[in-house]
């Protein structure tokens, strides 16, 4: 049972409660961060959060679910502002580059780029579980919102393309390389390298697919 359906309800918790629940989740963040998914101990989460297990187990149903309601956690930051209506200018350029910073802004933090590392390095039976989670609630929700923000632009006639949908998975690419991959290895760049990657991005998606621009 997925941790939505553990603990659906979280308006119906009292303010004492959610703030368990968040004492949790960051516990279990700093834990699988710091010992990789198989290794966690729930105990040890546990033991940082305060609380009894059957708290846990009522609320996240196993370690697998915890997981689940922390990466969700971990990326609602970025999705409470991407979101939000005011990023999103009516205009193509301003809309790109507005999502792209806030975007570039949340992959580039530490604890993000070592919760990619963990996803990546899961071996045990629960990986493809784990893989599955991570994408849905991040890679996944990116390129939904972005997909709706392009559909938008089509429908009134400033994109020119045969694919939304495949249009934010490249637009997305092209602005997060090559430095989020060198963060992934612990490559060393330039500060400013995001910010040059963001700029060339939405130049180059712009080129090729703005219908005003031949």
């Amino acid at each position: 049972m997925s941790s939505s359906e553990q603990c659906s309800d979280t308006q119906k918790l009292t303010p004492k409660g959610r703030e368990r629940q968040r004492r949790i989740l960051d516990a279990a963040r700093e834990v699988f961060l710091e010992q990789g998914f198989e290794n966690a101990s729930i105990s040890e989460i546990m033991k940082r959060a305060g609380g009894s297990m059957s708290t846990l187990y009522r609320c996240f149903g196993n370690k697998l679910g915890l997981f689940e309601a922390m990466t969700q956690q971990a990326t609602n930051d970025l999705f409470d502002s991407v979101d939000d209506r005011v990023v999103w200018d009516e205009d193509l350029e301003s809309g790109l580059r507005s999502f792209g910073r806030r975007f570039i802004e949340h992959i580039s933090r530490p604890q993000a780029i070592a919760l990619f590392r963990l996803v990546i390095s899961v071996n045990g039976a629960d990986r493809e579980e784990i893989q599955r989670i991570f994408y849905a609630n991040g890679p996944e929700r990116v390129r939904a919102r972005l997909t709706e923000f392009l559909q938008t632009q089509a429908q009134q006639g400033h994109l020119r393309v045969d694919s939304c949908e495949l249009a934010a998975c490249q637009f997305i690419e092209l602005i997060k390389q090559p430095w989020h991959q060198q963060g992934l290895f612990g490559i060393q760049f330039p500060a400013d390298l995001p910010e040059k990657s963001l700029e060339q991005g939405i130049e180059m998606f712009l080129n090729g697919v703005a219908a005003d621009r031949q």
